[in-house]
């Protein structure tokens, strides 16, 4: 991913939403430094949509698989590779419902039971390194607000369907790496319904960060965008080639490629942007208050860029 240090620059203007104020942009770039830090503390033992699913099985008995990934908000693709790899872990095993034998149920084993409090412990301390740079007394208000963002609307209750405590377990309606990926995914789900295939969100802010800076490298737009090196030379390639973008050697230095937009990109930006600001809005209809929209917007920049 894109430098998570790198500072929030305001990339934009009249023909495009600003990057560092744009939900959907934070959201992916909040999304980026949780898994950083994830994988950090986990050094890729577990992944988040693992523990998801490792949550939700604790949480709530007799689910089968396609429960478990509605649940852990993972698509269907997802959640069988997710169990599998569990499965295949000793942590999870599958048998034939009592009521049902062609219905598989899902639950722990015995060494997941064991392992999961001190799992929880350190994705507990991912979640609070991830609101650090948000005061103290702003994160509980931050997450009740993502948390109807994420589930559009009522939040539900983080229990265990028998009552008892969600311990030793985050209850994902609360837990904010949750809330991001929830929450990017129904962006993801109302731009293709509004925007459509013609531009993705990633194209859509190299757009932007060009529109912003001229003139300036495959690396500054890169890391504007929130891109890693790879998927930035890729997405810019792909622009390139459908006459969005054009890439120019540097006059003082002709080993060194700069990009602007070209006329073509500068009428896509024109075209899409109200229909981008509708994706936004759909999101935050929940939000009743301009207050609370303000708000959510100021704690995710400081969550995405990781300053206060």
């Amino acid at each position: 991913m894109a430098n998570a240090r790198t500072a929030s620059v305001k990339v934009g203007n009249e023909m495009s939403l600003p990057l560092d104020s744009t939900l959907g942009h934070l959201l992916r770039r909040s999304q980026q430094r949780h898994t950083a830090m994830w994988t950090n503390q986990f050094n890729g033992d577990l992944t988040g949509p693992q523990y998801a699913v490792l949550c939700v099985v604790y949480s709530s008995a007799d689910l089968d698989q396609r429960a478990i990934g509605e649940m852990a908000s993972l698509d269907k693709s997802t959640t069988a590779d997710v169990v599998a790899r569990l499965e295949r872990r000793g942590w999870l095993h599958r048998s034939p419902a009592p009521e049902d034998a062609r219905r598989n149920i899902v639950r722990l084993s015995s060494p997941a039971r064991v392992a999961l409090r001190g799992i929880t412990d350190t994705a507990r301390q991912v979640q609070g390194d991830l609101l650090d740079s948000l005061p103290a007394t702003q994160r509980q208000r931050f997450i009740e607000l993502l948390g109807r963002v994420a589930y559009a609307g009522d939040v539900p209750t983080a229990e265990r369907s028998d009552g008892q405590p969600v311990e030793p377990v985050l209850p994902l309606p609360t837990a904010p790496g949750h809330l991001l990926r929830r929450a990017e995914q129904l962006h993801g789900s109302a731009w293709s319904r509004l925007v459509g295939a013609d531009i993705t969100p990633s194209q859509y802010a190299v757009l932007t960060a060009l529109s912003g800076k001229p003139q300036a490298s495959q690396v500054e737009v890169s890391e504007l965008a929130s891109l890693d090196k790879s998927s930035g030379a890729d997405i810019i390639g792909r622009l390139a080639s459908r006459g969005h973008i054009v890439l120019n050697r540097d006059p003082e230095d002709r080993r060194r490629k700069v990009l602007e937009l070209a006329p073509q990109g500068t009428a896509l930006l024109r075209d899409v942007t109200p229909t981008v600001q509708s994706v936004q809005d759909s999101l935050t209809q929940p939000l009743m208050r301009p207050r609370d929209k303000t708000d959510l917007i100021r704690h995710l920049k400081g969550v995405a860029y990781g300053t206060t």
